[in-house]
């Protein structure tokens, strides 16, 4: 029983770990990797790189969220300092 117990209160302390820990990192890469493109190397030795427009649409779209996630996360740690200073109680869990 206590075991149990224990494992129902890290669990989602461990699944953020995992999602911000490695998640937004891997998310980071999949976004470079899709800017890259394919490169080709043309008859006089010069090599050209061609990214495909949804895959550069899709990288942006990634930086967006990774953008907003870490915005979130700097509001989210000064949340009583913006509420101390400002007054607005952003998330609604200020004292």
């Amino acid at each position: 029983m206590l075991l149990a117990e224990i494992f129902h209160k890290i669990y989602p302390v461990f699944l953020a770990g995992l999602v911000f820990g490695a998640g937004l990192p891997i998310l980071y890469a999949v976004a470079v990797r899709l800017m890259s493109g394919t490169a080709t190397e043309t008859a006089d030795g010069t090599v050209k790189a061609e990214v495909h427009p949804l895959a550069r649409g899709a990288a942006y779209a990634i930086f967006v969220l990774l953008a907003l996630a870490i915005l979130t996360g700097i509001l989210w740690i000064a949340k009583d300092f913006l509420y101390a200073y400002t007054g607005f109680n952003l998330f609604g869990v200020a004292d």
